[in-house]
């Protein structure tokens, strides 16, 4: 039997089968509410054996564990409150609004997530694909200026349309088998671009550490990061090399060439964007055209830049003038495998490891050739480099398109254009007849 079809007076819903109910969000859960956060500054509250979630944690899929976990004294002086597992989480703030989440486990939450218990007529999966499909209304409808969110209210008030609970079962069927076979797909690729990341690390630590060329007589540097190197190159400290940026300024202003460490992609060395400073709350360092940057924070996710303007950026950001050794070299230096473990390494601070300038990173030795092999290393890297992106390029755009087809067939599905539910058993009779 094939769906008869209504408007749903909801614009990004459209048309919807004529049998599905139009309901609000709140009449399909017997909880939704949301948690809080223990006082940092109490160590009493933290490190114990109750999961408390925090948006970072949902990943729209099964929550197994978490990144803190608190106290039972923790729990009992905040708003944070228990929820028992098979709570649907949505996330409500700044970044991961509309990110999901699954407990698998009884957790706490803080603020930032809305829990909702739905009832037993209401299929988990079927709501937590709605939640999918209602993301980007949400993101549209968010409010606020630098951290843009959207309220517990908004969620309870929200429209859907729901059948009766086998078809929602045959829905939530139908789509954990297309979205598992989709997401293998993704992680495939991801994988593939993790691979020409590696090979080119490999590539870029032989070059900056022993040249071009492969009959040349090497010695021992003394530095564990170099190795062995060309015995007519020379070593010197970083700091005798660079000059480190310290001009700083608070000055609000709407022209986009401010850069926080997010806007610089892992790995790459590519830009995602620019930002304006209106709302940067800190002072900020000024960069010059031809400097190059190099991410202190995490340093593992191997952020850096060489700049092709002026700007400012985040002072997580280390901004290096090139004075005697080429800008192009250093940034490959820098971005090496071995620069980067050995950054890793010496790394302080548990929860947000950085490295230091004075006291660590200027007394890095680097590995110098001559100007020429300096300019000849770089024009070869970047031919590298440069097919390396073209192809990871490609990639990404077949990841877009396949999260786009995912995300489509959600939508088409929660809302009822496309039918799974009959036809999948008219199919099945028809076969066994």
């Amino acid at each position: 039997m094939k769906y008869e079809y209504i408007q749903s007076g909801i614009d990004w819903i459209g048309e919807v089968p004529k049998h599905w109910r139009k309901e609000k969000i709140f009449r399909a859960a017997e909880l939704i509410t949301s948690g809080g956060t223990p006082r940092s500054g109490n160590e009493e509250y933290y490190e114990g054996d109750i999961y408390w979630i925090q948006s970072g944690d949902l990943n729209d899929g099964y929550i197994t564990d978490t990144e803190k976990k608190i106290t039972q004294e923790g729990l009992d002086n905040s708003s944070a409150k228990l929820f028992p597992a098979g709570t649907l989480l949505v996330a409500m703030y700044g970044a991961t609004i509309g990110k999901l989440g699954i407990q698998t486990m009884e957790a706490a939450t803080n603020q930032a997530c809305c829990g909702i218990f739905p009832t037993k007529r209401i299929d988990l999966k079927f709501l937590f694909y709605f939640f999918h499909a209602v993301k980007d209304k949400y993101l549209s409808d968010s409010y606020g200026g630098g951290q843009p969110n959207i309220s517990q209210s908004l969620i309870k008030q929200t429209y859907f349309f729901v059948p009766e609970k086998s078809e929602q079962l045959a829905i939530s069927k139908y789509l954990d088998k297309t979205c598992a076979e989709i997401d293998r797909v993704v992680e495939i690729k991801r994988k593939q671009i993790e691979n020409l990341q590696h090979q080119f690390k490999s590539v870029v630590q032989n070059a900056v550490t022993k040249g071009l060329k492969s009959k040349v007589e090497l010695s021992d540097s003394g530095e564990d990061w170099i190795g062995k190197m060309p015995k007519h190159w020379k070593q010197d400290r970083l700091k005798d090399l660079v000059e480190l940026r310290n001009e700083k300024t608070d000055e609000k202003s709407e022209v986009e060439d401010y850069l926080e460490l997010e806007d610089i992609e892992k790995e790459n060395g590519r830009v995602l964007g620019f930002r304006n400073t209106e709302e940067v709350n800190s002072k900020v360092t000024i960069f010059k055209k031809g400097d190059v940057l190099f991410g202190k924070l995490r340093p593992y996710l191997n952020k850096h830049y060489l700049t092709k303007e002026d700007g400012k950026c985040t002072g997580e950001i280390l901004a290096f003038n090139c004075t005697k050794i080429l800008n192009s070299y250093f940034e490959y230096c820098i971005s090496s495998h071995g620069f980067i473990e050995t950054c890793t390494i010496i790394s302080y601070g548990a929860k947000m490891p950085r490295v230091d300038f004075t006291t660590q990173l200027s007394y890095f030795y680097l590995p110098i050739p001559p100007k020429n092999e300096q300019v000849e290393i770089c024009n070869t890297l970047d031919i590298i480099r440069d097919r390396n992106l073209e192809t990871i390029t490609k990639i990404e755009k077949q990841i877009e398109v396949l999260l786009n087809y995912k995300k489509s067939q959600i939508h088409e599905i929660v809302t009822g254009k496309k039918q799974v539910y009959g036809l999948t058993q008219e199919k099945q009779q028809i076969q066994t007849a």
